[in-house]
């Protein structure tokens, strides 16, 4: 991997690597809004799954107040509707109408053209390579990055079907500091990482019972078996839960087997070339598609990074002074 060739690299600022995670991704704009409050410079993002999507729109010069806005106002029932099923093509979904939300909020932008410096990060569903997407089209690369293996279809750019970077990378500082040097500033929402650092099974949110009967009964849903299935699914989960049956059902067994996967990934990673600063929201048990509780998770991304700011100032101030120049990155 080469290190991207624009002008990042000569502009004062933090690389940010922020995680995949569904909806806990949201923290990730609490994140930006804190830095951007406090007058910390963003160079470089590099993002994995919805961490490529909040980059992207970052990066691509969305205001805050707008990234907000998109987080907080957006009814929950309009974006299930990106994942109604349509065509059989590798996913419960073929992607094209989270396409076309894409080409709307992003337009037709290259990444070279941006103000600062981005990568998603991909995997190839063919070769088990991780792909780094740092050129061309943003709104394909992230397409690829988002494609959740099962639910979205693969995406195709050039020869290779790409999926979700979570899939091998969870969390990409090593990527950023590949790419972009440093400080390398990563925020983990992935649930990968929650399994880390919390050992105790969080209650599920007790909005979750009523936002699915209400999604249920959506005229639309009638066609979108697969998504219903799925919701009936989470519908039962809770049920079990509450009523302290046998937790350890076939889809939690399979999620928390690929949990324990990534969580290990990021440890191997993170041995072998950290992170300056890792922050960890407190997005508590905020589900994949919990999209509702976007002023949650903003919130959490924002304590996270206030009760941080003075070491990443410090992380600031080291990287701008020459004599620091052979600093290590902090484990």
């Amino acid at each position: 991997m080469q290190p991207q060739d624009n002008l990042s690299h000569d502009k004062p600022g933090i690389v940010l690597a922020l995680s995949g995670g569904g909806a806990a991704g949201l923290a990730h704009i609490g994140v930006v809004q804190a830095l951007t409050e406090n007058a910390i410079p963003i160079r470089a993002i590099v993002g994995t799954s919805i961490g490529a999507e909040i980059g992207a729109f970052t990066a691509s010069g969305m205001s805050i107040a707008e990234l907000v806005s998109l987080a907080t106002d957006f009814d929950w029932k309009q974006t299930l509707q990106l994942f109604m099923p349509d065509l059989p093509t590798g996913g419960l979904v073929s992607g094209r109408k989270i396409m076309d939300f894409l080409n709307t909020k992003l337009g037709a932008r290259d990444i070279e053209d941006l103000p600062m410096g981005y990568a998603a990060v991909t995997t190839d569903l063919e070769t088990g390579e991780q792909v780094i997407v740092d050129r061309g089209g943003l709104v394909y690369a992230v397409r690829a990055s988002i494609s959740i293996p099962g639910v979205i279809a693969p995406h195709r750019i050039g020869s290779r079907w790409l999926v979700d970077g979570s899939v091998l990378n969870p969390v990409p500082f090593d990527v950023a500091r590949e790419l972009f040097d440093g400080p390398v500033v990563a925020v983990a929402v992935h649930s990968a990482l929650r399994q880390q650092t919390k050992r105790v099974r969080q209650p599920q949110s007790k909005q979750l019972p009523a936002r699915i009967r209400q999604l249920l009964r959506q005229p639309w849903m009638a066609r979108t078996q697969g998504l219903e299935e799925w919701l009936e699914t989470q519908l039962e989960n809770y049920r079990m839960t509450q009523d302290k049956k046998p937790w350890w059902t076939t889809r939690r067994v399979l999620d928390q087997v690929m949990a324990i996967t990534q969580a290990e990934m990021v440890r191997l990673r993170s041995a072998r070339n950290p992170p300056d600063l890792m922050l960890a929201p407190d997005v508590g048990n905020i589900g994949t598609l919990e999209f509702y509780r976007g002023k949650e998770a903003i919130a959490a991304g924002r304590a996270a990074t206030q009760e941080k700011l003075e070491e990443i100032k410090n992380l600031l101030e080291a990287a701008s002074n020459p004599r620091d120049a052979s600093r290590h990155p902090a484990g």
